[in-house]
């Protein structure tokens, strides 16, 4: 897993950035990512449009949305790691608190934001994004 980016205040508050670079990354994801969570990243939306006639279509859109975690299915043998919750930050396609399933996948960035990193999830990180280094977090 590749570190983009960590902003964790000294109470422990804070987002960081991560890139999985292979499917067993997504073990790491699943043992870092707890409900209650907030999980920024990239997705496709299904969008009804409505035309002047009436008539309506729908399509999907790439977006980005923010939810705060209240489910987590991993599949072990696909290694989908699905992320099901309400979102807390509202765009042009989901509305604040429509529920979203966000999927993560290889070589897509997301952001994690934790109430509290504590240091059981800081030495799993650095576990996952500094493998073989003796130096920590």
């Amino acid at each position: 897993m590749k570190l983009i980016d960590i902003a964790i205040n000294k109470r422990g508050q804070g987002t960081v950035f991560l890139i999985p670079e292979e499917s067993d990354d997504m073990r790491h994801a699943y043992n870092l990512i707890a409900k209650g969570d907030c999980i920024r990243g990239p997705t496709k939306r299904k969008v009804q449009k409505e035309t002047a006639t009436g008539s309506s279509f729908s399509n999907r859109v790439r977006t980005t949305v923010t939810i705060r975690v209240e489910s987590i299915d991993f599949d072990t043998q696909t290694r989908i790691l699905g992320l099901r919750g309400s979102n807390i930050v509202q765009n042009r396609y989901v509305k604040m608190g429509a529920y979203h399933t966000l999927y993560l996948e290889v070589k897509r960035i997301f952001g994690l934001r934790k109430r509290k990193w504590d240091t059981f999830h800081l030495d799993l990180m650095d576990v996952a994004c500094f493998p073989t280094s003796p130096n920590k977090l």
